[in-house]
């Protein structure tokens, strides 16, 4: 149902009417959901991101309302490797940002047959066909943001993060996983780099 004030995700799986606030928890829980199934999937260990589970939160968060958000990435890579170093692999959840308003029925309509549960059951099966990563390799999160939004406005600094460039993919084959998250308004795609 379109709203003014947005799209809703019900938790339990499909997607009803309500705020855009509850829509960005439901997007923020669900994307660092996705990264530790990832990081749990490829034997990484979870520790990191639950060590900083609150400031990804918060960054995610931000970026989602500030509508700055593009991609969040697990770059995978070799331990002790300086940052000019190739990635061993990459995780990416890639977003789109639209207006609740900009919806069409049809659009809200498939959003409400939506089974989010069954999005992250697919892309994890996935992955479990892959080989297992080397055992010396590390991880970092990365979050990939626009300079500027659609309103023209600078992307704000968040406590916790710094500037950084990704490895080089180049060496590598990106794969579509299909769906993450696609509740009308934040939707975003699954893809993996590997060799």
């Amino acid at each position: 149902m379109a709203s003014k004030s947005g799209v809703h995700t019900d938790v339990g799986a499909k997607v009803t009417h309500t705020t855009w606030t509850q829509t960005a928890n439901f997007v923020v829980s669900s994307t660092v959901g996705f990264l530790f199934d990832y990081a749990q999937a490829r034997g990484l260990g979870t520790d990191r991101i639950s060590s900083k589970r609150e400031k990804l939160e918060s960054a995610l968060y931000t970026y989602i309302n500030t509508r700055h958000l593009r991609k969040v990435s697990i770059e995978v890579y070799e331990e002790g490797a300086s940052k000019s170093d190739e990635a061993i692999e990459r995780f990416d959840l890639t977003y789109e940002i639209k207006d609740p308003e900009e919806l069409s029925q049809s659009e809200l309509q498939r959003i409400e047959e939506k089974d989010f549960n069954q999005y992250r059951k697919d892309v994890m099966e996935q992955l479990q066909d892959l080989d297992s990563l080397p055992s010396n390799v590390d991880y970092r999160v990365l979050i990939w943001c626009a300079p500027e939004n659609d309103l023209g406005q600078p992307k704000p600094d968040v406590d916790g993060w710094s500037s950084t460039s990704a490895r080089s993919t180049d060496h590598l084959n990106k794969k579509n996983l299909g769906d993450a998250v696609n509740t009308g308004p934040i939707n975003a795609d699954a893809s993996l780099w590997i060799r």
